[in-house]
């Protein structure tokens, strides 16, 4: 069943929504299509007048929130300090422990039991504990553990300059429990490789079919009797030069099955393109060709009009 343009439409943006679906687990964003320079408000102050300074257009915009957790525990030492120290050997009635700290309230001396400490807020959980008998080496017993959770947003900007400079903005920030913003991180490093479309480059895997018609001469022709020969023509090239495989300025080593007056193999080294989005067209191009006959093995040259469907 052959669908009208309508119907192809449907399809194609049917696809097109289902390829641009979020997918967090690798980090692939939900993407839509819509107006970026609306977004515009949302941006903080300076970055607002930076992007009206330059006379850029907002061309992406893009937000994301992310959460990391992480919970760490530990054992470790502590190392402490006695000062001001007695001699308890005149006080035998005290029956203390080697090791053993002690604590002195109201004129009482009492065991000082292990104890704890902690610590909460919107991205830290600290819980700390301490023993209260030193180790063989005179240090302390300490425990230490703690849940980091921190909360991000991020606002990814692309702009685009009257000259057709891009430049990408990017800002982060902490949020609390209920979503506030609560501090901004220092970005230290960002970098964005893009792909300039604005410098034609050669393309050497770049495949293309195509259909066209041919005039030319064949190879019995001679001064006063031209032969002249026209054909059909299917034709793939594997190269191309131009600014993307969709806007292109040159295609080469065209392989083609051509029907003239005998089925023939063709070649068409170098094709120009004469113009980009043509009715029914996408493309349409023209270049030399030469092609052999596989049935009375004749040679034939000329020219070739050929468009990409």
């Amino acid at each position: 069943m052959k669908l009208n343009e309508m119907q192809t439409q449907e399809v194609t943006s049917e696809l097109n929504k289902k390829l641009m679906e979020a997918n967090l687990e690798i980090g692939r964003a939900e993407t839509k299509f819509g107006d970026a320079s609306k977004h515009i408000k949302y941006l903080e102050k300076d970055l607002k007048k930076e992007i009206k300074k330059r006379n850029s257009l907002l061309t992406r915009y893009g937000e994301l929130k992310a959460r990391y957790e992480v919970e760490i525990s530990r054992s470790t030492e502590t190392s402490i300090e006695i000062s001001n120290s007695i001699n308890i050997n005149d006080c035998k009635e005290l029956d203390l422990l080697e090791g053993q700290l002690y604590v002195a309230t109201n004129k009482e001396l009492g065991v000082l039991n292990p104890f704890t400490a902690g610590y909460k807020d919107h991205r830290l959980l600290i819980g700390c504990s301490i023993g209260s008998r030193l180790t063989s080496s005179g240090t302390l017993p300490v425990d230490i553990s703690y849940n980091l959770t921190l909360k991000l947003r991020a606002e990814i900007v692309e702009a685009i300059t009257p000259s057709g400079a891009v430049n990408n903005y990017i800002r982060l920030y902490e949020l609390d429990d209920k979503g506030i913003t609560v501090g901004k991180f220092e970005v230290e490093s960002f970098a964005m490789v893009i792909d300039d479309q604005r410098t034609p480059k050669f393309l050497w895997w770049d495949p293309h079919m195509d259909m066209g018609v041919g005039l030319g001469l064949r190879g019995d022709s001679s001064i006063d009797s031209l032969n002249w020969e026209g054909l059909a023509s299917v034709g793939f090239s594997p190269i191309s030069y131009g600014l993307s495989s969709k806007d292109l300025a040159w295609r080469f080593a065209r392989i083609s099955l051509d029907v003239g007056q005998e089925i023939s193999v063709g070649l068409t080294p170098v094709l120009y393109n004469l113009g980009n989005n043509l009715p029914i067209f996408t493309n349409l191009w023209l270049g030399p060709f030469g092609h052999y006959g596989l049935a009375d093995k004749q040679w034939g040259v000329g020219m070739l009009l050929g468009a990409t469907l």
